[in-house]
């Protein structure tokens, strides 16, 4: 390994400059991983590249090099490759344009990197709200991330992009991010999963901790059941991509038993106004979309021309 390796901060952007501008105002401060050089690359996934202003106003006078790129085509999984393609180091840190990191973090996960010889380093994301959080939501334990022990190993299941430090090379080793999720989300999911495939080693750092701004349109009953619904729909489609047909099959009668032991829940739960109806009709949504995920069409969750508002990428 060179002396002083090159930690490529890799941001992917879109129509989110309020978010772009509080991330780049962050990293300004971030403490430098010892004997680490770094690059920062922002990759705007909006062909009208919405974020090249507050790029050019946040990185001026920026004491490291700082590149934007405008990635024009519409997916996420698109735009994660392009910042692979285009960045110069060894070492991928991608930190999303809705979050933002506090001083330590780049330094905690190179530091936790270092201490496990691990091929990535994931670390948590808080939820910051913008509004006030309503109770349903609060019981519903939704925006609730699990945490670990600083050195446990990653199951594929908790692998996600959002704070993450991996070697560049995995993404040639595994053939990068498969296109099928570009729009859906889960890209990332399904890349870490092929690299733990192909031996990777990841683990976790609880100190390399990262915030994630939740905005008022985030915290309504529509976005959420949406959100739950897609992240049934995606572990299905993920499960298929390694085993074909038969894993839509069992996740149909897995998901239709779901359906049917929270479906009078969550009617019951709402009829008394119980504190856990949303936590049921969650299921419930999850359910749905395990079962339809072979014959619905592909939810667009990401870029131009999904359903979320502009500023609702994540």
């Amino acid at each position: 390994m060179p002396d002083h390796p090159l930690i490529s901060i890799c941001v992917c952007t879109f129509r989110r400059p309020e978010g772009l501008a509080r991330l780049l105002a962050h990293l300004r401060d971030i403490e430098r991983p010892s004997g680490c050089d770094l690059e920062l690359l922002v990759v705007d996934n909006d062909a009208g590249a919405s974020g090249r202003e507050p790029f050019e106003v946040g990185t001026r006078d920026w004491a490291w090099p700082a590149r934007y790129i405008v990635e024009p085509r519409s997916g996420v999984g698109f735009a994660r490759t392009r910042c692979i393609e285009e960045a110069r180091g060894e070492w991928i840190a991608y930190i999303d344009d809705d979050e933002w990191p506090e001083a330590g973090w780049l330094a905690a996960l190179w530091e936790a990197r270092l201490a496990s010889a691990a091929d990535g380093v994931f670390g948590p994301v808080l939820a910051s709200f913008e509004a006030s959080l309503p109770d349903w939501l609060a019981h519903s334990g939704f925006y609730e991330r699990q945490r670990h022990p600083t050195g446990q190993k990653m199951h594929w299941s908790n692998c996600a992009s959002g704070n993450v430090l991996f070697r560049r090379q995995l993404f040639f080793d595994v053939g990068g991010f498969d296109p099928a999720f570009s729009q859906s989300g889960s890209e990332d999911t399904d890349f870490f999963w092929r690299c733990l495939e192909r031996g990777a080693n990841f683990v976790w750092c609880d100190e390399a901790v990262a915030h994630e701004g939740v905005p008022a349109q985030r915290l309504t009953r529509a976005y959420v059941s949406r959100r739950a619904y897609i992240a049934g729909q995606n572990y299905t489609r993920l499960h298929a991509h390694r085993r074909g047909w038969p894993a839509y099959v069992h996740f149909f009668l897995r998901g239709l038993v779901i359906v049917a032991l929270y479906g009078p829940l969550a009617w019951g739960a709402r009829l008394l106004q119980h504190p856990a109806t949303f936590r049921y009709e969650g299921k419930l949504q999850g359910g749905l979309g395990k079962m339809l995920a072979a014959w619905a069409p592909v939810s667009r969750e990401y870029g131009a021309g999904s359903s979320q508002p502009p500023d609702s990428r994540g």
